[in-house]
């Protein structure tokens, strides 16, 4: 099976990526709401187990049970070298996208010890902009996801 883009069955909208990892593993990313799923996130699964056991509460509260029994949950990018988009809000009805860029570490903070050994840039939550809860793609572009 070849990777592809499909309806997104949380939205509606035509731009959800799915990709076939193996012959059991479908992943789902809608560029267009900014969820993700696979076909592992079902109930009493692992993956989702460790969402609820992990992820912020307004991550908990979005996630979404689709007609097939998958739940869908707000997806954070990270491009190490470019930067991150992620959830921002604090209600389900009050949250929007964020984008901050990534910005290499001086001579200074490489030697610090603050940061992981290999680690070359960080989060520059200074850039950071926002984004209605419709505005993923844009939010995307601002770290550069498309030039990949």
């Amino acid at each position: 099976m070849k990777d592809q883009l499909v309806d997104c069955k949380r939205c509606g909208g035509n731009a959800c990526y799915e990709q076939h990892i193996d012959e059991q593993t479908t992943t789902w990313l809608c560029m267009g709401c900014g969820f993700t799923t696979s076909t592992l996130m079902t109930e009493g699964s692992k993956p989702l187990a460790e969402i609820k056991d992990t992820s912020p509460e307004l991550y908990k509260d979005l996630l979404f049970k689709d007609d097939n029994g998958r739940f869908w949950a707000p997806a954070t990018i990270t491009l190490p070298a470019k930067g991150m988009v992620f959830l921002d809000g604090k209600t389900v009805k009050d949250w929007k996208w964020s984008a901050v860029k990534a910005t290499e570490l001086s001579e200074e903070e490489l030697k610090s010890g603050r940061y992981p050994k290999g680690q070359t840039h960080k989060m520059d939550m200074a850039t950071a902009k926002i984004f209605e809860q419709k505005g993923f793609m844009d939010a995307l572009e601002v770290i550069g996801f498309y030039d990949l």
